[in-house]
This record gives C-alpha cells, sequence and structure tokens, in this order.
C-alpha cells in the first residue's frame, strides 16, 4: 500500500514538475455498428471532449490535469495562462472559459458581452506585467439590399475592422480601449505581449503590426521582411533576452503550365522550416536556424519558451519539438503520448517565460493621451518574500503603496524597505511614485 501510495504521489508530482505549460486535450469517443454491405463492424464518431492537460515536452507524455472532462467546443483561435491565479481561459462560442490549472475544473463560464454588437473576442494575451487580458474584437459593418429572388431585403458583409480591448474574465465583459481600428486582420500565425515595453504584436500575414497596451493606438507597423512565399509564424515572446522568436515557413515554388487553364501556376516543389526572430521596429527576420530544421508547426498547437533552458517549443503535427534559441538546432523531438482516444493537444502556453516581468515604458498624460517613452529601471526583492521587501529604485520618489490584487490600498511607505509580515499569503502590487510623477509598478507574493 505504502509503494502504492508513493508511486501515485511520485506520478503526481512529476506531473506539476513538467507543468510549464498547459493546453487542451481534446478526445474522441465511438459507437461500433454492424455494416451489413461492408459486412464488418465500423466505428463512428459519437462525441468528443475536453479537458486541460499538460506535456512534459522531452518525453512527449500528455498529462491529464485532474479528472473532469467536458463536451464544450472551444475556439482555436485565443487562449491565455493567468499564472499568479493559475487559471487557463479559452473561448467557447461567444462564451469565455476558465480552467483552474490545478483541479483541472472549468471554474468560470461566462458570456462575452461590450459595447459593440460582436460577442467575439480573439487573439487572447495574458500581460503578466499589468495582470490584464487584451485581445481584439472584429467590429463588421454590413449592407442591405433587395433580393428580387428572395423578395426580401438581405444583409451583406461590407467591411470588418478590428478594434482592441482588454477583458474581465469574471463577468466576461470586454473594454475598448481607445478609439483606433485595424483594417489589418489578424491570423493564426500568433501575437505575443513585449511586457516590458507593454506593447502587443499580432501577425497580419505579411505585415507585424504593434498596438500600444495604454492608448489601443497602433505603435508600429512594419512590413514583415522575408523572401517571396515566405511566412513567420508561431510567435512567441522570450522576456529572457527581450526578442520575439517564431518559425519561418519557406515555400520553394516551380512554374507549371496547366494545360486545362492554359496558363503556367506556381506549385510548392519544397518547404523549409528554421527558428527566427524578428525585429519589431523594422520587420527584419534573422535565421537562428543554420540550416532547415525539417519541422513546422501547428498553428492551432502552440508554442512558448522555457527561459531556464533557453528553448523554444512548438507542437508539430503529432510531435513536440525544442530548438535552442542560442544556436537554433533542434534539441528534443517526441511523439505525444495519450490516454487511449486522446488524440489532440491545442492551444498550448507556457507559465514560466515573463512571469514577475515589470514595465519599464509608462504612460504620462501630455494633454493630448500620447504613451511616452520613459525608461524606469527598478528592482523589487525578495520575490517571493516572507518578512519585508526592498525596491531599489533609480530615481527619487514620494512614497511606496502595497496594494491587494483588487487595487486596494494595504500599506503606505516613504523607505524603501517595507514590512509586510502581518499582510495574509497571496499576491500584492507595489507601487512607487516618483517625484516627476511617473509610477513604477511591480508585483510580488507573499509566503
Amino acid at each position: 500500500m505504502k509503494k502504492h501510495l508513493l508511486f501515485i504521489a511520485l506520478v503526481f508530482a512529476m506531473q506539476f514538475a513538467f507543468a510549464q505549460n498547459f493546453g487542451i486535450v481534446r478526445k474522441n469517443y465511438f459507437s461500433s455498428y454492424y455494416d451489413s454491405t461492408l459486412m464488418t463492424n465500423v466505428d463512428v464518431l459519437d462525441s468528443s471532449t475536453i479537458r486541460l492537460g499538460s506535456v512534459d515536452p522531452i518525453t512527449g507524455i500528455v498529462f491529464n490535469i485532474g479528472t473532469s472532462e467536458y463536451k464544450s467546443a472551444i475556439n482555436l483561435n485565443g487562449a491565455t495562462i493567468d499564472p499568479y491565479l493559475k487559471h487557463y481561459y479559452i473561448g467557447s462560442g461567444f462564451n469565455l472559459l476558465t480552467f483552474d490549472m490545478i483541479t483541472g475544473d472549468i471554474i468560470n463560464n461566462v458570456p462575452i458581452s461590450g459595447p459593440l454588437p460582436s460577442a467575439s473576442f480573439q487573439n487572447i494575451r495574458f500581460n503578466p506585467s499589468d495582470s490584464i487580458i487584451y485581445g481584439m474584437i472584429p467590429h463588421n459593418f454590413y449592407s442591405t439590399y433587395y433580393d428580387s429572388v428572395l423578395m426580401t431585403n438581405v444583409e451583406v458583409l461590407d467591411s470588418t475592422q478590428i478594434r482592441f480591448a482588454s477583458i474581465n474574465p469574471a463577468t466576461g465583459q470586454y473594454s475598448l480601449i481607445g478609439n483606433s481600428s485595424f483594417s489589418n486582420l489578424y491570423t493564426l500565425a500568433g501575437n505575443s505581449i513585449d511586457p516590458f515595453q507593454m506593447l502587443y504584436y499580432y501577425s497580419a500575414v505579411d505585415t507585424l503590426i504593434g498596438i500600444d497596451l495604454y492608448t489601443g493606438a497602433e505603435y508600429s507597423a512594419v512590413p514583415i521582411q522575408l523572401p517571396p512565399y515566405g511566412i513567420f509564424e508561431n510567435i512567441a515572446y522570450s522576456c529572457i533576452d527581450t526578442s520575439i522568436y517564431g518559425l519561418t515557413r519557406q515555400n520553394y515554388v516551380s512554374s507549371v503550365y496547366d494545360s486545362l487553364l492554359m496558363t503556367y501556376i506556381d506549385v510548392i516543389d519544397s518547404t523549409t522550416f528554421r527558428l527566427s526572430k524578428i525585429n519589431p521596429n523594422s520587420g527584419v527576420v534573422t535565421f537562428v536556424s543554420p540550416f532547415n530544421i525539417g519541422a513546422g508547426g501547428n498553428l492551432t498547437g502552440g508554442a512558448f519558451i522555457d527561459p531556464d533552458s533557453m528553448t523554444y517549443f512548438f507542437s508539430s503535427g503529432n510531435q513536440i519539438v525544442g530548438v535552442s534559441l542560442v544556436t537554433g538546432l533542434i534539441t528534443s523531438s517526441a511523439t505525444k503520448l495519450y490516454d487511449s482516444g486522446a488524440f489532440a493537444y491545442d492551444m498550448m502556453r507556457s507559465t514560466q517565460n515573463c512571469i514577475n516581468a515589470s514595465p519599464n515604458r509608462f504612460f504620462i498624460k501630455t494633454g493630448v493621451d500620447e504613451a511616452v517613452n520613459l525608461h524606469l529601471d527598478g528592482m523589487l526583492f525578495p520575490n517571493p518574500a516572507h518578512n519585508e521587501i526592498t525596491l531599489n529604485i533609480n530615481t527619487p520618489f514620494q512614497n511606496i503603496e502595497v496594494l491587494d490584487f483588487k487595487g486596494a490600498l494595504i500599506l503606505k511607505s516613504k523607505e524603501k524597505t517595507i514590512d509586510i509580515s502581518e499582510l495574509t499569503n497571496g499576491i500584492y502590487i507595489v507601487k512607487a511614485i516618483t517625484e516627476n510623477g511617473v509610477i513604477f509598478t511591480s508585483k510580488f507574493v507573499k509566503d
């Protein structure tokens, strides 16, 4: 009995040791019936379920988190993680689901609503430096015309604009940020947040768009500089070296004459894949991999960066592949191993990369609501903390405030070292107001 309990404990510990990433495990259930024409038993898809899971990227073993599974459908265009509350969020139709990353249970399921007619909140991404979930809302415009066949007025999609917003995952209510609209449609190639510069980046096919988190305005828009038929996808931001990584998929084509169309057409001859990084200010893509790594990313599978091993992990069909950020070479490749019936691990997101990041570009009111580039260096230590915290900041400040996670003021001090021994365990925010009005913020864990 003791050996059995020890084995369970070891499996449980191993599962969470590898839980730097979480995603959705999909499983199919089949019914078997006899086909009199074929004269054999045939399996027919009966139902599908989802559950929260994690994968060990070295062995490929996919772990189920908890025992709960659900028949909910999910959107494969957005998911994100709050590593502080240990919540995993993903869209389900016009609802937002919240999974508990400890138990695997769905603890919240709320309809998405806001000021626009659309109830679609997509390309979502949690920002670890302000603990807010950002995303994009398609705003559709329609024209009405009379259909003489149907003898009624019919609405036809005329155009689509994208609005930038944040969402409250507890209520599903989204709030538009600024007044900017974007005509560059996003793709499944990916998105990421630079938590230091407070910028949201997304791929619009051949353009990388940067959005200011403070104002919702376009911060940058640069052509992605690749040869023809090249695509930069599976985007992941790395806080360890402040770079945006992704896979460059380069198609090589041959021109052949189509006798049916009576014209030349381009046909894909071969494809190469390389780990790359992009300069968001110029759009220049630099290859990290010295040659073709021979494995491309599954766009709905996701990608994440392990800051400890400096490895970019991505899903490549049935494989989980690791590539060194330093050499660009494959360091591991393992076939995903599921429980019986499970067949996919989607929307993989990381918990460790960028955790406890703090912004160093701040928003200052100038009378025209501009975001000013102002760098403020500071460090809060220790973190986690038990008895006291110290803020090492490079400029004079008026005072330091400690807020709870709801924003309520708990402590206030003019000293850099603050006694927190009386605080209950949890996550807190430190805010320092400098003499020139700049606000420095950082999070810490009281244990």
